[in-house]
């Protein structure tokens, strides 16, 4: 018969790289377990050493282009001539003649 303690350390999930630690975590792209020694966490996620290696020697993704100053100029100018046209309606509800 199981003692207490081998049976709940028969229940607890270990480490494929080392048996005899307990699982903290679990690799969200390969699904295996982990160590504490073993995970390691990116922005809040766990990645096995693999995974990471793998994620590492991926290209980084193109940054977006800042937009240029013609297109600057041209959201500046938008941005006035929307702000003027609210004004302009503003100013003829609050001074609209009414009849008599």
């Amino acid at each position: 018969m199981l003692s207490y303690n081998q049976h709940v350390t028969s229940q607890i999930a270990a480490c494929p790289n080392h048996p005899t630690r307990e699982a903290i975590g679990i690799c969200v792209r390969c699904r295996s377990r982990l160590c504490s020694e073993c995970a390691t966490k990116v922005d809040g996620i766990n990645y096995c050493v693999g995974c990471l290696g793998a994620l590492a020697s991926r290209p980084l993704p193109e940054r977006p282009t800042q937009p240029g100053p013609v297109a600057r100029t041209l959201a500046a100018t938008g941005y006035v001539l929307m702000l003027a046209l609210a004004m302009w309606g503003l100013f003829e509800l609050a001074f609209a003649v009414r009849p008599s």
